[in-house]
C-alpha cells in the first residue's frame, strides 16, 4: 500500500472514532431539543413520526401499555398522523383501550371520523366507557393491575 492510502485509512479511522467519543449532548440540551420538536409536532401535526408518538405514549402511559400500543401499531400498520390525531383527540388511555378492543386501522379512522357516533351518538366519555368494556373483555391481562388496584380501594 502507498503511503497515501494509509493515511487517508488513518485519518478515516481517526474521524471516526473522534465522532464516536463526542458526547451529543448534555441532557439539558437534549431535554430542550425534545421539547422543541414537541412544540414543533404541535404547529405542524402533519409532520408526526411515530418517534413524537412514542415520545408521547411514554411521557403519558405504563411502560407496558406503550409496549402494547407499539406492538399493535406495527401490527396493524397505523401511521404516525392517524396516532397523533387520536391522542389529540381521545388521549393516550383511550388509544390503549382502542387498540385492546381490537380496533385496528380502520376502526380508528372511522371512530376518528365521527360520522358514526360509535353506537349511540354519545360523547367521547361513552366512548371511551364501551371501549374499556370490550378492552377488559379482549386483553385482560393488559389491564389486571387496574383491576386490582380497584379492588384494593373499595
Amino acid at each position: 500500500m502507498s503511503i497515501l492510502t494509509l493515511t487517508a485509512v488513518a485519518v478515516s479511522i481517526a474521524v471516526l472514532a473522534a465522532t464516536l467519543a463526542t458526547p451529543s449532548g448534555s441532557p439539558s440540551a437534549r431535554r430542550r431539543a425534545v421539547e422543541r420538536r414537541r412544540r414543533y409536532v404541535s404547529r405542524h401535526p402533519g409532520l408526526v413520526n411515530l418517534g413524537d408518538v412514542e415520545r408521547r405514549l411514554a411521557a403519558e402511559l405504563p411502560a407496558r401499555h406503550v409496549d402494547f400500543v407499539l406492538a399493535r401499531v406495527a401490527r396493524h400498520r397505523i401511521d404516525a398522523r392517524t396516532l397523533w390525531t387520536w391522542l389529540e383527540r381521545f388521549g393516550a388511555e383511550a388509544l390503549v383501550l382502542a387498540l385492546a378492543a381490537d380496533h385496528g386501522y380502520a376502526g380508528l379512522l372511522r371512530l376518528l371520523r365521527a360520522d358514526a357516533a360509535y353506537d349511540t351518538g354519545g360523547s367521547a366519555d361513552e366512548l371511551v366507557g364501551e371501549l374499556a368494556v370490550l378492552a377488559r373483555l379482549s386483553v385482560p391481562e393488559l389491564f389486571a393491575d387496574f383491576e386490582d388496584e380497584a379492588l384494593a380501594r373499595n
